[in-house]
Protein backbone atom coordinates (compact mmCIF):
# COMPACT_ATOMS: atom_id res chain seq x y z
CA UNK A 1 0.00 0.00 0.00
CA UNK A 2 2.95 2.79 1.01
CA UNK A 3 4.30 2.16 -2.45
CA UNK A 4 1.66 2.71 -4.16
CA UNK A 5 0.64 5.81 -2.12
CA UNK A 6 4.20 7.03 -2.79
CA UNK A 7 3.56 6.57 -6.38
CA UNK A 8 0.32 8.32 -6.26
CA UNK A 9 1.25 11.47 -5.16
CA UNK A 10 4.57 11.28 -7.42
CA UNK A 11 2.60 11.15 -10.26
CA UNK A 12 0.24 14.29 -9.21
CA UNK A 13 2.58 16.43 -8.09
CA UNK A 14 5.22 15.95 -11.34
CA UNK A 15 1.88 15.65 -13.54
CA UNK A 16 -0.49 17.85 -11.57
CA UNK A 17 -3.80 15.46 -12.12
CA UNK A 18 -5.08 12.23 -10.49
CA UNK A 19 -2.87 9.01 -11.53
CA UNK A 20 -4.93 6.18 -13.09
CA UNK A 21 -4.01 2.61 -12.03
CA UNK A 22 -2.34 1.78 -15.25
CA UNK A 23 0.30 4.55 -14.35
CA UNK A 24 1.49 2.60 -11.31
CA UNK A 25 4.62 0.50 -11.17
CA UNK A 26 4.81 -3.58 -9.36
CA UNK A 27 1.14 -3.46 -8.22
CA UNK A 28 0.26 -6.82 -6.70
CA UNK A 29 -2.44 -8.55 -8.17
CA UNK A 30 -5.06 -8.76 -5.19
CA UNK A 31 -4.84 -4.92 -5.19
CA UNK A 32 -6.31 -4.58 -8.75
CA UNK A 33 -8.99 -7.44 -8.07
CA UNK A 34 -9.98 -7.54 -5.00
CA UNK A 35 -12.29 -4.61 -2.87
CA UNK A 36 -10.91 -3.58 0.08
CA UNK A 37 -11.86 -0.35 2.24
CA UNK A 38 -8.92 2.35 3.64
CA UNK A 39 -8.15 5.26 5.20
CA UNK A 40 -5.17 7.78 3.49
CA UNK A 41 -4.03 10.27 6.19
CA UNK A 42 -1.39 12.75 4.81
CA UNK A 43 0.75 14.53 7.43
CA UNK A 44 2.65 17.53 7.28
CA UNK A 45 5.26 18.91 10.12
CA UNK A 46 3.87 15.73 12.03
CA UNK A 47 0.61 17.75 11.60
CA UNK A 48 -2.55 15.68 10.19
CA UNK A 49 -2.87 17.59 6.67
CA UNK A 50 -5.78 15.89 5.07
CA UNK A 51 -7.69 12.22 5.12
CA UNK A 52 -9.95 10.35 3.24
CA UNK A 53 -11.63 6.88 3.42
CA UNK A 54 -13.77 4.15 3.60
CA UNK A 55 -15.34 1.68 6.52
CA UNK A 56 -17.19 -0.02 3.75
CA UNK A 57 -15.63 -1.46 -0.23
CA UNK A 58 -16.69 1.32 -2.66
CA UNK A 59 -14.50 1.37 -5.35
CA UNK A 60 -12.97 -1.68 -7.65
CA UNK A 61 -10.07 -2.32 -6.21
CA UNK A 62 -7.85 -1.41 -3.24
CA UNK A 63 -5.60 0.37 -6.36
CA UNK A 64 -8.54 2.71 -7.22
CA UNK A 65 -9.33 3.21 -3.28
CA UNK A 66 -6.05 4.22 -2.86
CA UNK A 67 -6.08 6.59 -5.61
CA UNK A 68 -9.47 8.00 -5.02
CA UNK A 69 -8.95 8.19 -0.63
CA UNK A 70 -5.12 9.67 -1.44
CA UNK A 71 -6.58 12.41 -3.73
CA UNK A 72 -9.72 13.55 -1.81
CA UNK A 73 -6.56 13.68 1.42
CA UNK A 74 -4.88 16.25 -1.10
CA UNK A 75 -6.87 18.22 -2.66
CA UNK A 76 -10.37 17.99 -1.02
CA UNK A 77 -10.18 18.06 2.71
CA UNK A 78 -11.37 21.41 3.30
CA UNK A 79 -9.64 21.65 6.33
CA UNK A 80 -6.84 22.65 5.18
CA UNK A 81 -5.03 24.51 2.69
CA UNK A 82 -3.76 23.34 -0.36
CA UNK A 83 0.00 22.47 -0.45
CA UNK A 84 2.77 23.88 -2.26
CA UNK A 85 5.38 22.36 -4.33
CA UNK A 86 7.87 22.49 -1.32
CA UNK A 87 5.32 21.11 1.39
CA UNK A 88 4.51 18.40 -0.72
CA UNK A 89 8.34 17.22 -0.52
CA UNK A 90 7.63 17.00 3.38
CA UNK A 91 4.29 15.22 2.90
CA UNK A 92 4.54 11.98 4.95
CA UNK A 93 1.54 9.33 5.02
CA UNK A 94 0.00 6.37 6.77
CA UNK A 95 -2.57 3.92 5.06
CA UNK A 96 -5.30 1.85 7.25
CA UNK A 97 -6.54 -1.56 6.12
CA UNK A 98 -9.58 -2.05 7.41
CA UNK A 99 -9.39 -5.63 8.32
CA UNK A 100 -12.43 -5.35 10.91
CA UNK A 101 -15.41 -3.04 11.39
CA UNK A 102 -17.96 -3.93 13.87
CA UNK A 103 -21.10 -1.55 16.01
CA UNK A 104 -20.20 -1.24 19.18
CA UNK A 105 -21.81 0.21 22.28
CA UNK A 106 -20.39 3.09 24.44
CA UNK A 107 -19.70 0.79 27.08
CA UNK A 108 -17.64 -1.29 24.60
CA UNK A 109 -16.40 1.82 23.10
CA UNK A 110 -15.19 3.06 27.01
CA UNK A 111 -12.91 -0.15 27.01
CA UNK A 112 -11.18 -0.20 23.57
CA UNK A 113 -7.64 0.59 23.64
CA UNK A 114 -6.95 4.12 22.07
CA UNK A 115 -3.44 3.56 20.96
CA UNK A 116 -4.64 -0.08 19.10
CA UNK A 117 -8.24 0.97 18.05
CA UNK A 118 -9.73 3.10 16.29
CA UNK A 119 -13.52 4.70 16.18
CA UNK A 120 -15.97 5.76 13.89
CA UNK A 121 -18.70 7.70 15.01
CA UNK A 122 -21.81 9.08 13.14
CA UNK A 123 -24.54 10.83 14.09
CA UNK A 124 -27.94 9.03 13.49
CA UNK A 125 -29.53 11.44 10.93
CA UNK A 126 -25.77 11.90 9.36
CA UNK A 127 -25.23 15.56 9.83
CA UNK A 128 -22.19 14.60 11.61
CA UNK A 129 -18.78 12.09 11.67
CA UNK A 130 -15.83 11.72 13.57
CA UNK A 131 -13.11 9.10 13.28
CA UNK A 132 -10.40 8.73 15.87
CA UNK A 133 -7.31 6.91 14.37
CA UNK A 134 -5.65 4.88 17.09
CA UNK A 135 -2.12 5.75 18.10
CA UNK A 136 -3.00 9.63 16.17
CA UNK A 137 -1.25 11.77 19.05
CA UNK A 138 0.62 11.52 22.44
CA UNK A 139 -2.02 13.45 24.18
CA UNK A 140 -4.65 10.45 23.42
CA UNK A 141 -3.75 8.04 26.06
CA UNK A 142 -6.56 7.31 28.00
CA UNK A 143 -10.30 6.78 27.27
CA UNK A 144 -10.97 10.35 28.79
CA UNK A 145 -8.86 11.74 26.31
CA UNK A 146 -10.02 9.37 23.53
CA UNK A 147 -14.22 11.13 24.19
CA UNK A 148 -12.25 14.64 24.56
CA UNK A 149 -11.06 14.12 20.59
CA UNK A 150 -14.40 12.92 19.61
CA UNK A 151 -16.35 15.77 21.26
CA UNK A 152 -14.26 18.20 19.72
CA UNK A 153 -14.01 16.93 16.26
CA UNK A 154 -18.20 16.32 16.56
CA UNK A 155 -18.50 19.89 17.96
CA UNK A 156 -20.64 18.65 20.48
CA UNK A 157 -20.19 19.45 24.53
CA UNK A 158 -21.32 15.61 25.56
CA UNK A 159 -21.49 12.60 23.96
CA UNK A 160 -25.03 11.03 24.10
CA UNK A 161 -24.90 6.90 22.72
CA UNK A 162 -28.60 7.36 21.59
CA UNK A 163 -27.73 9.95 19.32
CA UNK A 164 -25.09 7.86 17.51
CA UNK A 165 -23.95 4.93 16.01
CA UNK A 166 -20.72 3.83 16.75
CA UNK A 167 -18.24 1.36 14.99
CA UNK A 168 -14.82 -0.10 16.48
CA UNK A 169 -11.78 -0.60 13.72
CA UNK A 170 -8.94 -2.43 13.13
CA UNK A 171 -6.77 -2.49 10.64
CA UNK A 172 -3.04 -3.30 9.08
CA UNK A 173 -0.64 0.13 9.29
CA UNK A 174 2.14 1.15 7.26
CA UNK A 175 3.72 4.38 6.89
CA UNK A 176 6.49 6.35 4.95
CA UNK A 177 7.44 8.03 8.35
Amino acid sequence: MKELIAQILDIYFKKLREPKVEELQDIQDALITEKWCCFVTLYLNGEVHGSAGNIKEISDSLAHELIANTMHALTSDKRFDPLTLEQSEKLQFRADHITDRKMINLQEMKKLDPLKTWVIVIKRDYEKLATVLPNMSPKVMTWEDFIGVLLKKLWERKFDEKDYIIYSISTKVETNY
